[in-house]
């Protein structure tokens, strides 16, 4: 979250800087010192509000799988209060005669636009969050592959799947922070936690929590995911495609290059 705030900070400042040099919107025929307080007194506030609208969209999730949308929706609700801001700071540094609906409307529109502008760099500078490549091992020739789901190795039950780490559980809801951990999804740049208590999605990057999870008896089998592996009750295997049955109905796909790591190694 800080390091998110202090990002959009930064592209906020950026932003003013910009617009102040371009005398955007209008602004050009004042001095560039006018013209950046100004911009810096539009801008900034509209950054703060962004991060929080920001944090609210995506606790409410529901369109973490579709981030361009949930982008516009942040642009969107950023843009309506900030109208009134940016028209209170534009009445204070240059006078804008008397506010209609017409005005206001013209606000809202301006600060729509360069709100969509901003929210889009903010989400491009965070595709990193979910988006970091796990290293993998070199891909050897599979077994034979065809036949029903075979029985997965002897396992302990749900109940022995590894502990949730406390860096890690910290950021889950109280209810599921005594639960076991079955595995760790991908969604976005977000991670959704899978335990036997239920699941949650929490902000961090899935090379961060596999590192918390370094040493305990599971493994990043997919870009996507980290499975305990206590949680595997089958495997599934056709066509070069191998998926894994876990706990509570979860199904986890395997990586071409994971799958002779796996074997190696007798989880399958």
């Amino acid at each position: 979250m800080k390091t998110q705030a202090v990002r959009g900070l930064v592209i906020g400042l950026a932003a003013a800087v910009v617009l102040a040099y371009l005398g955007a919107l209008g602004t050009q025929d004042a001095p560039f010192v006018q013209r950046l307080a100004y911009w810096g007194a539009v801008i900034l506030p509209g950054s703060l509000l962004g991060l929080a609208i920001t944090t609210l969209v995506r606790s409410w999730g529901g369109l973490l799988r579709h981030r361009w949308l949930e982008a516009g929706l942040v642009a969107l609700l950023i843009s309506i209060p900030h109208s009134f801001v940016v028209i209170v700071v534009s009445a204070l540094f240059f006078g804008i005669g008397m506010i209609t609906p017409m005005v206001v409307l013209q606000f809202w529109l301006a600060v729509l636009m360069i709100a969509l502008v901003l929210a889009a760099i903010n989400y491009l500078a965070s595709t990193d969050q979910a988006q970091d490549s796990m290293p993998m091992a070199t891909a050897a020739p599979a077994g034979p592959e065809s036949g029903p789901p075979l029985p997965a190795p002897a396992a302990p039950s749900a109940a022995a799947c590894d502990a949730i780490p406390a860096l890690l559980a910290e950021k889950l809801p109280h209810r599921l922070r005594a639960g076991r951990l079955l595995a760790i999804e991908a969604e976005d740049h977000y991670l959704r936690v899978h335990t036997d208590l239920g699941s949650d999605l929490v902000l961090m990057r899935m090379a961060d929590a596999c590192a918390l999870l370094e040493g305990s008896n599971g493994a990043r089998v997919h870009r996507s995911w980290w499975i305990a592996r206590s949680a595997i009750r089958t495997v599934r295997q056709q066509s070069g495609r191998m998926e894994l049955d876990l706990a509570d109905g979860l199904v986890a796909p395997v990586s071409r290059a994971m799958q002779p790591v796996l074997r190696r190694e007798g989880w399958l």
